[in-house]
């Protein structure tokens, strides 16, 4: 499986923030890289903060990764 790439061409880790715009939902949403799905897209953990409570969890278009986290 190779991972996917976010718009900048940046390749996402387990812990990076990232932003992407849910279909149907007109609010842009983040959230921490906790897997990898087989199709390569990162598997995000939520922040419900400003009220999105869709079950989308992989951005099916494009993301981008707003924090790198370097550890």
């Amino acid at each position: 499986m190779e991972k996917r790439k976010d718009i900048f061409g940046n390749t996402p880790e387990v812990g990076d923030v990232i932003v992407f715009t849910p279909a149907s939902y007109k609010q842009i949403i983040y959230g921490e890289c906790i897997d990898f799905a087989k199709s390569g897209l990162p598997i995000l953990k939520i922040n419900t903060e400003f009220g999105y409570t869709g079950q989308n969890n992989t951005p099916k278009s494009g993301f981008v990764i707003y924090y790198k986290n370097n550890s």
